[in-house]
């Protein structure tokens, strides 16, 4: 082999490892978002929400008050990653619902 096709070699490999790693770390905030989102049932209290969200690595959330009670969107921080999880929390601070998408 010449040290051009073991250049070229090399420049395959090293972009499969990060392609690699990026499905990775999709996959894993991906999966991340759903499994917190699928602990909040209605009734779970807003503080057990929060402590649970601050446990994300990959992810982040944002929390909206209203008159109605708030509101906290849970998504990646990860550009790639368009799934987020939409808490509804009403004036007793408890869930009312909570929407994968």
């Amino acid at each position: 082999m010449n040290s051009l096709n073991i250049k070229l070699l090399i420049g395959i490999l090293i972009s499969i490892a990060l392609i690699s790693t990026g499905v990775v770390y999709w996959k894993i905030a991906q999966d991340e978002i759903f499994y917190l989102c699928g602990n909040f049932s209605a009734g779970v209290k807003k503080s057990s929400v929060v402590r649970q969200l601050e446990t994300a690595n990959l992810s982040d959330y944002t929390i909206t008050n209203s008159e109605n009670g708030s509101n906290i969107v849970f998504k990646s921080r990860l550009y790639f990653v368009t799934n987020q999880c939409i808490i509804e929390i009403d004036k007793s601070d408890n869930v009312v619902v909570a929407a994968y998408q």
